[in-house]
């Protein structure tokens, strides 16, 4: 597996990405590509949502 933070970033940066449709295609080429990356991905961005819904719970 690559670095976690190139991982993230390239993430990111298709997270960014304002046409839905194009967004789809990015992240299935992304899948495709990084199969073995796909598992740790789910995670980071699973625990993300429970630390936003925290934050937004406390405000």
């Amino acid at each position: 597996m690559r670095d976690p933070e190139i991982i993230e970033t390239e993430l990111m940066e298709i997270s960014g990405i304002a046409d839905d449709t194009v967004k789809f295609e990015r992240i299935v080429v992304w899948c495709t590509v990084h199969p073995d990356e796909v598992p740790f991905a789910l995670h980071q961005f699973m625990g993300r949502g429970d630390k936003r819904s925290s934050e937004t719970s406390e405000t």
